[in-house]
């Protein structure tokens, strides 16, 4: 990309299945139940709770870098109102001690892409990316995703805006790197959900074949 601004258009036909939503959440009830599901970025473990008791999965798996605890504040507050004395996969871990012990989630930490490339291909249902939302790393999520999900399976792209609203105002490049993915890979858009802040969420499934 030359400009990292620019947006690829979309072809009406990766569109024309489109559903608009109010919010993320409206998108949870409207996911198939006991599926193995693959949040790419957990932070605190907020969505991955909903993700959970919403979705019935039959098996989680949280990626992060988890170094949130490295902050001195989080999303405005000190550190250590959240994780205490504990690291930020310490906090995770201990917050999902159950199911983690039962076996339905796996905890990976590290670098997204790394984590993704450890994953069995064609392995995961539904993938929800929420990591690091500049172009580049998008783009090479979405490169590897396409590579272990299932071949029904949907991927849902968290903060589909084109930057960050609330505090640092730095430029994102999730837009430019889905809609570069819908076009090379023939993948179309079937849900937009509205968020506060407009910081969307868009669901993606693979097109059905030109006839």
């Amino acid at each position: 990309m030359t400009d990292p601004r620019a947006c690829a258009r979309l072809p009406e036909r990766l569109l024309a299945n489109c559903r608009v939503l109010s919010d993320r959440m409206s998108i949870l009830p409207l996911l198939p139940k006991g599926r193995v599901i693959a949040e790419v970025g957990v932070a605190f473990g907020d969505f991955s709770q909903e993700m959970i008791g919403i979705c019935q999965p039959g098996r989680f798996i949280g990626i992060d870098s988890f170094t949130l605890h490295e902050l001195p504040a989080v999303w405005g507050k000190p550190r250590q109102e959240t994780f205490g004395d504990l690291t930020h996969e310490q906090y995770y871990r201990r917050r999902f001690a159950e199911p983690i012990r039962r076996g339905v989630m796996e905890v990976l930490a590290g670098d997204s892409r790394d984590a993704l490339a450890r994953l069995p291909d064609r392995s995961v249902d539904i993938f929800y990316v929420d990591a690091d939302h500049s172009y580049e790393s998008v783009r090479g999520e979405l490169s590897i995703i396409k590579h272990k999900i299932r071949p029904d399976g949907l991927i849902i792209l968290n903060d589909y805006i084109m930057n960050e609203a609330e505090f640092s105002h730095h430029p994102y490049g999730v837009i430019q790197a889905t809609n570069e993915f819908m076009i090379a890979e023939d993948w179309e858009m079937i849900y937009f959900a509205f968020q506060f802040y407009m910081y969307c969420d868009v669901v993606l499934r693979k097109a059905a074949p030109v006839r």
